[in-house]
Formats: C-alpha cells, structure tokens, sequence
C-alpha cells in the first residue's frame, strides 16, 4: 500500500512500529465527521433530527459543535439538513487549524486558498458572520464549489477572488490572521483515498514544497505586525511541513508557537499538520 520511498521515509521519521500501525489503519474504513454550522442551528437540536433517520453520531471532546459520523443509514449529504445547510462534512484534523487562529468578528482575515470552502465556512461560523473574510483561490472549478458552499451555509462576510495566494498583493489590504490551508501531496488523506500514495512521488513533494514556500512568503507580506498565521497542509511529508515551518522561521522571522501532526491511527483522522506562527 505505500511505495517503498514513502516507508522508507516514514519509518526513519517515526519508526517501523508507527509504519506497522499505520498501515493496518489506512487498510480499514474512514470515518466521517461533520461540523455543525451553528449560524443555522444547534448542535443538539441537529443530533437529535439525525438520530431520528438513523445516523448514530459520536461527540468529538475537542470540537463542542462536531460529530464523528459511527453509523450512516444512507449518505447524510442526502439529507434535507445536509442541503439546508445546517452541517459541513469535514474531518476533524481539518478543523483545527481554524480553531487554533481563532478569528474575531472585528477582524479582517484571510483564507488564502479557500476552495472548497471548508474552512472558509469555519471561520466565518467562528466570526458570528461578521467581520471580513477574504477567501481566494485559483482553481475554478473548486471555486465554483466553494461559493455553492458558503450560499448553502448561510455564510455572508466574505469576499471570494479567483487569484493565486502568491499575488494576494493585489487586494491592497493588510490582515489580522491568515489561513494558509497550502495545496499539498495530500499524502495525508490516504486513509480516506487508498491510493492516494501510489498517486505521488518525492518529486512531486518537492514541487509543492517550493510553490507553499512562495505562497507563504507573499502571506506574510499582507499579515499586519503582530498578526496570526496558520499553515497546514494534509500532508505527511517533511519538506512540506516541518522543513517549510523552519524555513519561514528563518527566512520570514516568523515566531512558531505550536507544530501539531495528526495521523489515522492516533487520532482517527486523515494525515495533518499545521503550525501556528505570528508575524
């Protein structure tokens, strides 16, 4: 199930025990999460309409308002709450990083690359819909589904542009906090998508090591003294992550003050990691 350049790399990261378990763990089921979007409603009012169709749902102790999704009757983006925008379908790991930049309804914020608009919707939720959230990507068709998103949720503080967080300059604005959820390997989501890592290369790693380092440099250039940047990535690898937390640190002056992985086998979720890191 993993190239052999990926093991190698894992197990003399993490070692062979964590290779083992976490083989055995992408080999089995993923489980769903959702975030209740609690603009529209609560989460025990939408646990108990869920119930009610069957779904069995289990709390999740580090987010008040998401549930790990243990039994579906049928797939609950069917469902009328689903297309009432009442939930986003999100992996807990995934939520995070908006959780740890903790955006403020009097704050101007950034989602550098929004698309589909997981995040985006988070935020937003966080700031009580007020605020500014700029949200920018430059993938179309990815945009198409962010913006479906954020109407079917009810979102209505943000400004979504079809730009490249490398040219964010454009806008002319400085910000509070950023989110910087970079484009990846997505190495990390191999539990979800099993061939996920028969998919990618070292070298392609690579690639994307060096597009995130320009998409930070051009963040922080637009974060305001003092501010807040998240950086994630559903990757595993280390030139994506901790390489590039180093490099910002060194090359941008940036403080770090939290590194976070998560990983299938631990903490049941998707491959994650994020650092937060002020200006």
């Amino acid at each position: 199930m993993l190239k052999r350049e990926f093991e190698k790399s894992y197990v003399e990261r993490f070692g062979k025990d964590f290779v083992n378990s976490f083989i055995e763990k992408i080999k089995t089921n993923y489980c769903q999460y959702i975030r209740v979007n609690t603009l529209k409603i609560k989460p025990d009012v939408l646990r108990k309409r869920l119930e009610e169709k069957g779904f069995v749902l289990e709390s999740v102790k580090e987010v008040g308002y998401a549930f790990k999704l243990v039994d579906e009757p049928f797939a609950v983006s069917s469902t009328e709450e689903y297309l009432l925008g009442y939930l986003y379908l999100q992996d807990k790991a995934s939520m995070m990083p908006v959780i740890e930049l903790n955006p403020k309804p009097v704050e101007i914020v950034l989602d550098a690359a929004c698309a589909p608009g997981g995040k985006t919707s988070h935020m937003a939720q966080l700031m009580n819909n007020e605020g500014v959230i700029a949200a920018m990507d430059d993938n179309l068709d990815r945009l198409k589904a962010h913006l479906f998103n954020l109407q079917r949720l009810g979102i209505k503080n943000t400004a979504t542009f079809n730009l490249n967080a490398s040219k964010v300059k454009k806008l002319g604005v400085l910000f509070d906090k950023i989110l910087l959820d970079a484009p990846c390997s997505a190495t990390g989501t191999v539990w979800r998508e099993k061939k996920r890592l028969k998919a990618v290369n070292k070298h392609e790693v690579l690639k994307h090591a060096s597009l995130q380092k320009k998409m930070l440099k051009a963040c922080v250039e637009v974060l305001k003294p003092g501010g807040v940047i998240v950086y994630s990535t559903c990757s595993l690898e280390k030139e994506e992550n901790e390489d590039n937390t180093v490099w910002a640190e060194k090359t941008l002056k940036l403080k770090v003050s939290k590194t976070k992985y998560f990983f299938p086998q631990t903490d049941d979720t998707i491959g994650f990691y994020y650092a937060v890191m002020k200006k």
